[in-house]
């Protein structure tokens, strides 16, 4: 019997090796997912204090209180209610709620796409 075809007790077999290669590879995924969310939140932040924070109490270092009296809901509040999801937040944002029979209801704030998702990444990290 021919043993040079015999494989090595230290090297990995091929399917070994694609599989070590595929969970380091859905680590490497799972880890640049985190950062992207956590960069959505911390851009989320940033707009709520700039363009929320007249009306809502959107997040404890704003550097004013809401104009708005009484104030609107704050995003805390809004975030720990149990039919708050990504995709009402979503729907809510881009719904005028103002009008003769609201006239201090929430504008339709026509935000871009990728400032909804930050918008609502950071109301969803509020909850408890």
């Amino acid at each position: 019997m021919i043993k040079a075809f015999e494989k090595s007790p230290r090297a990995p077999t091929m399917p070994t090796a694609l599989v070590l290669s595929l969970i380091f590879s859905a680590g490497l995924f799972s880890t640049l997912a985190h950062a992207d969310q956590n960069e959505d939140i911390q851009n989320g932040h940033r707009l709520a204090v700039t363009i929320c924070a007249t009306c809502h109490l959107a997040a404890p270092d704003q550097a004013s209180l809401p104009k708005l009296k009484p104030p609107a809901p704050s995003f805390a509040s809004i975030a720990q209610r149990k039919d708050t999801t990504a995709d009402s937040l979503r729907h809510f944002l881009t719904t005028t709620h103002r009008g003769l029979d609201a006239p201090k209801g929430m504008p339709d704030l026509d935000l871009m796409d990728y400032q909804l998702k930050e918008l609502t990444a950071y109301i969803l990290s509020l909850r408890k």
